[in-house]
């Protein structure tokens, strides 16, 4: 009865960390949406002209010609495309190779790196793989992400521990938030679960495989490296819900990079 109570305290504390911190994203996604409404930005053609095109992609026909000396007004961005608005409200797009020939309202010519820059503000996806530590174990991760906001993502990951009493596979869905992504390391939250097989290197009777459901907290940082590269470190604090008398905690430290598209 003691251990069932135990089981029950822990369940109930998880949880209300877990209301915490999906009120917490909550709050950050909406301010963040809102900021977002915001921002519209206006580039300055200093180059002959550009073409816009009706959609984006090279083969996609020139609609219009915007000359140097008018503002284009960016509304969409996808892949490397642009879509932008000139001043008599014509809309098309406008790859980004041709950003290098324009310059900001502030007065600040674009370069290789702001574009770099720019692209990981806009990135869809994220796929990448890290190593670290599953409470002494080797631990090896890859995972996938989709960016539903610059603030917002979903994220699926299957990793890999080895240790000297047991191997263990896992794998995890969960949702991240990384409120601030315009600074230059990142911090990120993230909550999820899943499922951990385990299975022991004993050969004895009650050393049996097993499955076990997983919840997870996680705290990390990203630092955009390079084009489309981006290191990642990352803590996560893991409750199995054993049929077991007592529950696990597994803490995991890890560090790897990602590329994103």
């Amino acid at each position: 009865m003691k251990s069932l109570y135990l089981n029950s305290h822990k369940n109930r504390i998880f949880s209300k960390i877990t209301q915490t911190l999906l009120c917490l994203l909550a709050c950050l996604f909406s301010g963040k949406l809102l900021a977002e409404a915001l921002d519209t930005s206006a580039l300055l053609i200093e180059v002959a002209f550009v073409e816009l095109h009706s959609g984006p992609g090279v083969g996609y026909p020139v609609l219009h010609v915007v000359e140097k000396g008018e503002y284009l007004t960016v509304q969409v961005k996808r892949t490397s495309w642009l879509k932008v608005t000139d001043k008599r409200n014509n809309t098309g797009w406008l790859h980004q190779d041709e950003l290098l020939g324009l310059t900001t309202q502030q007065g600040e010519k674009l370069t290789n790196a702001e574009i770099s820059w720019r692209d990981f503000q806009d990135r869809n996806y994220e796929a990448g793989v890290m190593y670290g530590d599953f409470a002494g174990a080797h631990f090896y991760n890859a995972q996938f992400a989709y960016l539903f906001t610059s603030v917002f993502s979903g994220e699926v990951s299957v990793g890999k521990a080895l240790g000297t009493i047991s191997d263990s596979d896992l794998y995890e869905v969960m949702l991240i938030s990384q409120p601030m992504p315009e600074l230059f390391i990142s911090p990120y939250l993230g909550i999820g679960g899943g499922i951990i097989n385990t299975k022991p290197h004993s050969v004895l009777a009650d050393s049996e495989k097993r499955q076990d459901t997983l919840m997870s907290a996680a705290f990390g940082l990203k630092y955009h490296l390079a084009r489309n590269f981006l290191l990642r470190a990352e803590y996560k604090y893991s409750l199995v819900l054993t049929d077991r008398d007592d529950n696990e905690e597994i803490k995991v430290w890890k560090l790897g990079f990602s590329v994103f598209f």
